[in-house]
């Protein structure tokens, strides 16, 4: 799938919902143009928001540059009765992001 994230000062379309349902999954990235941050957060009860680093071990944060190809592995799990969030970003302010992904492989 190509996905094109706004520069993050358009204030929309800089970011993607990229949680799944909790189990392993593998994608397989490409970034064309600009750079991309991927988020990964367990849900802190307390707080009442998704800020606390993945249960999974998993890092909470990537940074991807243009012509980078990456395979992650997502272990998205649940914490304080909520799944993981993770999310796809812009890295930058001013210009846009392109990127591909495909899944590779997915496990309970």
């Amino acid at each position: 799938m190509h996905v094109t994230l706004h520069p993050v000062l358009a204030m929309h379309g800089y970011a993607m919902d990229f949680s799944q349902a909790p189990g392993k999954a593998t994608y397989r990235f490409h970034v064309e143009s600009g750079e991309i941050e991927i988020h990964h957060h367990s849900y802190d009860g307390i707080a009442g928001l998704w800020c606390l680093p993945p249960e999974s071990g998993d890092e909470a944060v990537k940074v991807l540059h243009s012509g980078d190809e990456a395979e992650i592995t997502f272990d998205s799990r649940v914490h304080d009765a909520e799944p993981d969030f993770i999310e796809i970003a812009n890295h930058h302010f001013g210009k846009r992001a392109e990127f591909t992904y495909s899944k590779v492989k997915e496990s309970a």
